[in-house]
């Protein structure tokens, strides 16, 4: 019972953790260098976590797209004369 407990209580604590580190630029002056460091570094961060997501993606679509095998269909399209013979093949 207590293990149960401790974990519903850390599930509460953990998202503000999170929610805290973002906001940790608000401490500087928005005019200082130290507010622009961590600014670009929030925003590279994100922009990485953005790419590995689109990089996953795109693959995933690459796969799918590897798998109908248009260039064959194309290529027995563009030799058919009719789409008898098309269809036939």
């Amino acid at each position: 019972m207590k293990k149960i407990i401790l974990f519903i209580i850390t599930l509460f604590f953990i998202p503000n953790i999170t929610i805290a580190s973002e906001n940790d630029c608000n401490k500087y002056d928005k005019l200082s260098k130290d507010y622009a460091k961590c600014t670009s570094k929030m925003i590279k961060k994100k922009s990485l976590d953005i790419k590995d997501k689109t990089s996953t993606k795109f693959d995933e679509g690459k796969k799918k797209f590897k798998k109908l095998n248009l260039k064959k269909k194309l290529l027995k399209f563009k030799n058919s004369k009719s789409q008898k013979e098309f269809l036939e093949n």
